[in-house]
């Protein structure tokens, strides 16, 4: 069975912990999500929401980075453990700058 697209995940990650807005990116040969809140809610409710879906996806998630953004406000960033199939085919190897 393959993965969910990362549209599905990111999806489902704003269903399940109710964010005000999200997007996602490729970094470091990863997918990221990133969740924003503008209202007051719990670190241990998101964070078991995050867990809850993860149990249900093929795709492995883990909380990486949380950041406030004003007084209510903060971001999270959620990110795929596992590296998806040609994610980074546009990235050159270090023998592609080799000189020779």
């Amino acid at each position: 069975m393959g993965k969910e697209s990362t549209q599905f995940i990111r999806a489902k990650l704003v269903n399940y912990t109710e964010a005000d807005c999200s997007h996602e990116e490729v970094a470091n040969n990863r997918v990221h999500y990133h969740l924003r809140f503008e209202k007051a809610i719990g670190w241990t409710w998101v964070y078991s929401q995050v867990q809850k879906l993860n149990g249900e996806l093929t795709a492995n998630l883990e909380l990486w980075k949380i950041r406030p953004s004003g007084m209510q406000d903060f971001e999270i960033d959620i990110r795929e453990i596992e590296r998806r199939a040609d994610i980074d085919d546009n990235q050159s190897g270090l023998a592609d700058f080799e000189q020779g």
